[in-house]
């Protein structure tokens, strides 16, 4: 493709709001049907640009574990593409699989599936599995942001405690064995459900496995027969790592790119961070440890440099040792998102009221081990009854207990919300009130945090799983 010229693959962005993906094949965009949206074959690089309004847009590029070096030099290329064709304005953000923002795994509603092989071996589309069916074994883990991960096709893959998708073309088997959590069933049963009526076009059944996750002939047939349930282990642990780097300090990075090789240096760490230590002339890292890396650039930097953000963010991870999955985000000057400003105390957007959206956490210690994990764009809904939920308004932190949490996590909801005001590192007021709050006594101030509220969500068990298996199925 010339200089200056735009892929057509890049004809409709910009245009209406919503969810465009693209897959890379060879060197070209390939356009991924919505029905096919969230899945994603792991060896192989995709674009996920999403339009919320004209004007604001996230653009992502998402790397699976097995794609190649040229892969994902192209999805950075086109990225960069995209960013030009919508005047610079996107926010970037780099994905990497397993580990994928909570506003990349927002866009889909019924979780993510990873699928096995890409371009490169031969596997390419979707449809190409029914030409020489074999079957499929995807093991489905989290709790809001589900992750449906291809496995080996064996009883070994199976453990007790989690949701499991046997996919066999026509028939497609949730089996969800009496461990399993209620959130995983129903992002289970939807994830099949969207399996069998949008993948298939209704062209397959779904064959639901509760009660008889241990006795279905036809499901065990390929594990070894009935009898192998007894070599099915437990439910593994869950290991968090969300309070792993807590312990360090928040950092901001001057990026000097004179010589070519870009090199940082320390403008400022902790409780310091100020907005005027920012220079429009020059490009910025800020490390927010757990809150992952922005790349700030100033608005007097060429479009060389803005491209270039990115590669910055990926080079200071090399540099500071950090996992290689760990978020990077570009951020422009007087277009900064509010996950970025939310790390300066003195940060006042006078475009916006608030310079702090609410985050939202669910909490549960189930497996003996404290799993957080981070809700984005949260409606009521996402108040799951079996768990404890944070949430943290800046200034107030709100302890949520579902009706179904476990004992223990009832009684250490309060100290959980402790810890977690203790380790985390955004500035706010030292007086930061911590309110505990039970599912169906939720007052106003609690309330006013979501888009709407039914105060008869709660009632009558509308999100059991039984119910939603109506809902779905029937």
């Amino acid at each position: 493709m010339k200089p200056g010229t735009i892929d057509p693959a890049l004809a409709e962005i910009g245009k209406k709001n919503g969810l465009l993906v693209w897959r890379i094949n060879k060197f070209e965009l390939e356009p991924v049907p919505e029905r096919e949206h969230g899945i994603f074959f792991i060896g192989d690089a995709y674009i996920a640009l999403n339009q919320k309004y004209e004007g604001c847009w996230d653009v992502h590029f998402w790397l699976g574990k097995n794609a190649s070096t040229d892969e994902i030099g192209v999805a950075a290329i086109k990225t960069v593409e995209i960013d030009d064709s919508l005047g610079g304005i996107p926010t970037q953000h780099r994905e990497v699989q397993n580990y994928e923002s909570p506003l990349f795994l927002s866009y889909f509603t019924d979780g993510i599936r990873y699928v096995a092989g890409g371009y490169e071996s031969g596997y390419n589309h979707v449809e190409d599995q029914f030409k020489n069916w074999k079957p499929h074994l995807f093991h489905c883990k989290g709790k809001r942001n589900v992750r449906c991960t291809e496995v080996e096709c064996e009883v070994a893959s199976l453990n007790l405690g989690d949701v499991f998708i046997l996919d066999l073309g026509k028939d497609i088997y949730i089996w969800m064995p009496p461990d399993s959590g209620r959130l995983e069933r129903i992002k289970g049963m939807a994830r099949a459900k969207n399996i069998a009526d949008v993948e298939r076009m209704g062209a397959a059944k779904v064959h639901i496995l509760d009660d008889e996750w241990d006795i279905d002939p036809k499901f065990w047939s390929y594990f070894g027969g009935v009898n192998a349930v007894k070599k099915v282990s437990k439910g593994a642990d869950d290991d968090d790592n969300y309070w792993k780097r807590l312990t360090e300090q928040i950092t901001l990075w001057k990026v000097s790119d004179v010589t070519g090789a870009a090199k940082v240096s320390m403008v400022a760490q902790g409780e310091n961070l100020r907005k005027e230590q920012l220079d429009s002339k020059d490009a910025f890292i800020l490390d927010a440890i757990n809150g992952g890396i922005f790349v700030w650039i100033g608005k007097e930097c060429t479009l060389e440099e803005r491209s270039k953000a990115l590669i910055w963010g990926q080079n200071y991870l090399k540099q500071h040792h950090l996992p290689r999955w760990t978020q990077v985000t570009r951020v422009l000057d007087t277009a900064e998102n509010t996950q970025f400003t939310q790390w300066f105390r003195d940060w006042v957007d006078e475009k916006k009221k608030n310079t702090f959206e609410p985050l939202l956490f669910q909490v549960s210690d189930e497996s003996g081990l404290l799993h957080v994990e981070e809700i984005a764009n949260f409606t009521q809904e996402d108040l799951d009854g079996d768990d404890v939920m944070i949430l943290d308004a800046r200034n107030s932190i709100y302890v949520w207990v579902g009706a179904n949490a476990n004992p223990n996590e009832k009684k250490e909801a309060l100290n959980t919300a402790k810890a977690y005001l203790e380790k985390d590192k955004m500035p706010r007021h030292k007086k930061t009130s911590i309110d505990t709050i039970y599912q169906g006594q939720e007052p106003p101030t609690f309330k006013k945090f979501f888009p709407k509220w039914d105060d008869n969500l709660f009632k009558n068990q509308v999100r059991s799983v039984e119910n939603m298996r109506r809902l779905l199925f029937h």
